[in-house]
């Protein structure tokens, strides 16, 4: 069987728009999220580069993304870095419980509070980011936390600053840029929080710079033993997706199905035409023959049980049809009636043997009327298989 030339054309334009659509869906989902420091990204404002080194280099490496927010027992160090939806109360108070029982957290942003998406999470352990009013872009380490692996000056790049509302006594600058801390740690519970308000050295583009690859090498060591690195990118937009509606709108094979749903609908539009009228069944068209309607009117009669009533019927016919010649009234009794219609012709009274062509005296005999007509031939009724009865005979 041939493709007609309009179904090829149409698999065509469907196998294009699903390719362009795929293709504008990874160019424009890099385009945003170049401008996140999301995992997922490998622009250079991304962090992919430091999720496939930190899998390499630890291999206990996850994203919490694609799932409700929530921090699990095993989890041990905890990345923010410069998210684009703010935290919730709820989630807040999780991080301060999950830190509290050992957890330890790492939060960067290079926005001043309290516009920064993190200021919720940093004001709950007593932390803010402030401008500083220039920008900095190198760190002097003042605190050894950060000599495991040696480094004195840090890749910053910022025009803001860490700084604490109540200044616990816990609280301790790691590096200080301008006279400023950039760098900050803080012991909170059991576990640590890290604020640093500078997305560089955590990029794709930073990790080139060898102190940058330090101090991350630095922070990750206060990872419990035994224990995984989250990247949080629920607060980049990847949350669960809860419904279609989210799928068909947001996600490229999403876009693909609602092309090729329209594609499809245009052509069933463009190439329809409208029905003509059914064609009747041969069944539905053809003439009932004779036998059908005697074979259903008998039926009826008989489950309606109306036999007598059909006698009746064909008796009165027959009476017309054999008075009608000579004007004899159908409303006289049977006797009446045969003895008119014997003096209306007198060669009848003979019988059949005397006139072999006329009509012999008739009788009714048990719901049966006969008579003898011309040459011999009897005409009367007859008791059929469906109990109606029916004239014959000769005219």
């Amino acid at each position: 069987m041939k493709l007609r030339l309009e179904f090829v054309l149409l698999i065509a334009i469907f196998v294009g728009l699903g390719g362009f659509a795929a293709y504008s869906a990874e160019q424009s989902g890099q385009s945003s999220l170049g401008a996140r420091t999301t995992s997922f990204s490998s622009s250079d404002e991304g962090a992919l580069a430091l999720y496939r080194w930190l899998e390499r280099t630890y291999g206990r490496v996850d994203r919490l993304a694609y799932r409700p927010f929530g921090l699990a027992p095993t989890d041990g160090l905890l990345l923010v870095l410069g998210p684009s939806e703010r935290y919730e109360p709820a989630e807040v108070a999780d991080v301060v419980a999950w830190v509290e029982a050992g957890g330890v957290v790492v939060v960067a942003d290079d926005v001043p509070s309290p516009r920064s998406q993190v200021s919720p999470l940093l004001e709950a352990f007593g932390l803010r980011l402030e401008r500083i009013g220039q920008v900095v872009r190198s760190a002097e380490v003042v605190h050894p936390a950060l000599g495991i692996v040696p480094v004195a000056e840090l890749p910053i790049q910022t025009h803001v600053a860490v700084t604490a509302t109540n200044q616990p006594p816990t609280f301790a600058p790691l590096a200080v840029a301008a006279g400023k801390p950039v760098v900050t740690g803080l012991r909170y519970g059991q576990g640590y929080v890290i604020a640093l308000s500078s997305l560089y050295p955590f990029t794709n583009v930073g990790l080139r710079d060898p102190a940058a690859a330090a101090l991350v090498l630095n922070i990750v060591s206060w990872l419990p033993s035994g224990e995984r690195i989250v990247f949080d990118e629920f607060h980049h937009g990847f949350g669960p997706a809860t419904d279609l509606r989210t799928l068909l709108l947001s996600h490229p094979l999403g876009w693909a199905i609602v092309y090729s749903v329209a594609v499809i609908g245009l052509y069933i539009v463009a190439g329809s035409r409208r029905f003509a009228r059914p064609l009747p069944l041969r069944s539905e068209v053809a003439r009932r023959s004779t036998g059908e309607y005697i074979d259903s009117m008998a039926g009826m009669l008989r489950h309606a049980g109306q036999v007598a009533y059909a006698a009746e019927h064909y008796r009165q016919m027959l009476r017309r049809r054999l008075g009608r010649p000579y004007g004899l009234s159908p409303a006289l009794d049977d006797e009446e009636f045969v003895a008119a219609l014997a003096a209306a012709r007198p060669l009848d009274q003979r019988g059949p043997t005397a006139n072999p062509g006329g009509i012999a005296p008739c009788r009714f005999e048990r719901n049966r009327f006969a008579c003898v007509g011309r040459r011999g031939r009897s005409v009367g009724m007859r008791r059929v298989r469906w109990e109606v009865f029916v004239v014959i005979g000769s005219r």
